[in-house]
């Protein structure tokens, strides 16, 4: 049997940019089209563009899952919101996700932040609501053809 090699949660360095984009549009590509229409599947894909990964990344803290040098898992807080998390669909319902969510909570606890906030798209809102987050409300935005991109504004208190 092979030995599992251990994947650990560290900072993000600018030498992770590629990796992180490639990951977070794989991950939209494959578990939003089914919940999605076009329109908003290419929202998403060009919100989470470099630049914005880099500017959340310094403002903020932006956090890599890292199993033997690949990027598996992701996500940011900048202030109190908790910002691009995701987890390549072939690791998906394996605790990547919760730990990158717990070492989120913990870093906003530790500035003594009271309560996060995020948005959550309609595959993730089950995810977040195990985690205890409460839905403060539904929300939308226009794309383009007339066509909207639901999500679920979320909080959470620490």
């Amino acid at each position: 049997m092979a030995r599992e090699i251990a994947a650990t949660v560290r900072e993000f360095r600018r030498a992770d940019l590629a990796a992180l984009k490639a990951l977070v549009h794989k991950t939209i590509a494959t578990c939003y089209p089914s919940h999605y229409c076009v329109e908003a599947v290419r929202f998403f894909i060009a919100y989470h563009e470099e630049a914005a990964i880099l500017r959340d990344a310094e403002i903020g803290r932006t956090l890599v899952l890292d199993k033997a040098g690949r990027i598996l898992g992701t996500g940011t807080i900048v202030e109190d919101e908790i910002k691009r998390v995701f987890v390549d669909p072939t690791f998906q319902k394996q605790g990547f996700g919760r730990l990158i969510m717990q070492q989120l909570e913990e870093a906003a606890a530790r500035r003594k932040v009271g309560a996060v906030r995020l948005d959550a798209s309609l595959p993730s809102k089950t995810f977040y609501d195990r985690l205890g987050y409460a839905t403060i409300e539904p929300a939308f935005l226009p794309v383009e053809n007339g066509r909207r991109l639901e999500f679920f504004k979320m909080r959470k208190t620490l």
